[in-house]
């Protein structure tokens, strides 16, 4: 015997046997778990019909109330007393209305109720914003559950929705930043994971960066000379077997920073552990004074050059982001180019770009290391490079937005380890901003 659900095609039907009518509910029900899961067979409702499994059209068109119900009690051979007819639909499965809402209908319908419940507790308020008070919104809120944070949220996506109408953009992009752990917390195999720089490797070296070609100019010659009395003045008094010591590492950076800052007189300012992005201090900042863009220097300790570059990474990384953030929020549309590292230890110096493509994913390169050698006969000549290179960066800096055809460029040179404690557990936010 041929059955089919109300509401499939002729192409649905399906072969069922037994000898009471509740027989057949109980072998639709199994053989059609799917359709009627969590729906009884004795909630099941049969009618008899003579359809030619052909003509899709007459099920389209049936009324039941016009055909016969098949009664649970009864034997199937009442209805069928002669062989049912070949290739035809005989029994039409329908549900009692008591279980016409599927599950998931019913799921909506308690939704639906909720929330009409919770509007029911909501109050709308008349909202005028201080010190302006020239304009007042509604707040429609739930008074059980209202916050003074709720409120302010409320304002601000306002405004920055009203905003958005004003310039005619109905297009914005959600960027949600969670929580990220301390600088000093990153190894370069989690840096090198977090940014795809690994590949397929498991342990991952330096050389997962592309090369970086960092620019140099030639430094003042007096820069030069006071720079390298000042490096001989602290060999005789200092000894270089101290660079192993934290403190004797910033002394000797600090020379170098201050030697490339006299090439600009007026124009920087060196900042001692300036605190970067709520993210903990740098060993050193340089700042431009007339934009305040910062330039910052971190020594390596104990020749951990590995992790230097790695947290020198994260570094660069977030403060590019947290600048086009920034920019963002205040409407400057800007594009913001790249900013520039340096990982040193007063001995070795690698210079590190980042910079972010347009869907905002940062890029790192990594030049060769530059190495000093003290009381070197060629010592001059390795410091006058590493000046220079310090130069050029000062002097992009400076460089006008149209030169680089961007209008926001960034510089830190630096990073790394024992100063970057960061701050574990930011508070979780939302960036909305264009598209």
């Amino acid at each position: 015997m041929a059955d089919h659900t109300a509401g499939n095609t002729t192409a649905n039907a399906f072969a069922v046997s037994g000898k009471l009518v509740s027989h057949l509910k109980e072998a639709i029900k199994a053989k059609k778990q799917n359709d009627f899961a969590g729906i009884d067979a004795d909630k099941l409702k049969l009618w008899k019909v003579t359809i030619p499994g052909d003509q899709d059209d007459q099920l389209w068109n049936l009324s039941l109330e016009d055909s016969e119900e098949l009664l649970a009690i009864r034997k199937i051979s009442k209805y069928f007393p002669d062989s049912p007819a070949e290739e035809h639909i005989h029994v039409i499965v329908s549900l009692s209305e008591t279980t016409a809402t599927s599950s998931r209908e019913k799921e909506l319908l308690d939704r639906i109720a909720l929330l009409e419940a919770s509007l029911n507790k909501s109050v709308a308020f008349d909202v005028v914003v201080s010190p302006k008070r020239t304009k007042s919104f509604k707040w429609i809120v739930n008074t059980e559950h209202a916050t003074l944070d709720d409120l302010k949220e409320h304002i601000h996506l306002r405004e920055m929705l009203q905003l958005f109408v004003s310039k005619n953009n109905l297009k914005f992009t959600v960027f949600i930043e969670t929580p990220s752990k301390a600088f000093s917390d990153w190894t370069f195999s989690s840096v090198c994971q977090l940014y795809g720089l690994d590949g397929e490797t498991e342990d991952p070296t330096m050389a997962v960066f592309p090369v970086f070609s960092c620019g140099n100019v030639k430094p003042s010659q007096e820069s030069l000379e006071g720079l390298m009395a000042e490096l001989k003045s602290r060999l005789d008094n200092t000894p270089i077997n101290l660079l192993s010591i934290e403190a004797t590492k910033s002394i000797y950076v600090y020379s170098y920073l201050l030697a490339g800052v006299n090439n600009f007189k007026g124009k920087f300012e060196i900042r001692p552990q300036k605190n970067m992005n709520g993210h903990g201090p740098l060993d050193f900042a340089i700042d431009l004074r007339r934009t305040a863009k910062t330039v910052g220097v971190t020594e390596v300790k104990k020749d951990d050059f590995v992790k230097g570059v790695a947290q020198c990474a994260v570094q660069l990384e977030s403060s590019l982001s947290n600048r086009k953030r920034k920019a963002n929020e205040m409407e400057e549309n800007q594009i913001v180019g790249k900013v520039f590292g340096i990982v040193t230890d007063a001995k070795k110096f690698y210079f590190m770009e980042c910079s972010l493509d347009n869907q905002d994913r940062p890029s790192f390169k990594l030049s060769e290391p530059v190495v000093v050698v003290y009381n070197d006969d060629n010592m001059e000549n390795m410091v006058g490079k590493v000046l220079s290179h310090i130069v050029w960066l000062l002097e992009e800096a400076q460089k006008p937005d149209s030169a680089f055809d961007v209008k926001e460029r960034v510089f830190i040179f630096a990073c790394i380890n024992k100063n970057f404690l960061g701050k574990k557990n930011r508070d979780k936010f939302v960036t909305i901003r264009p598209a």
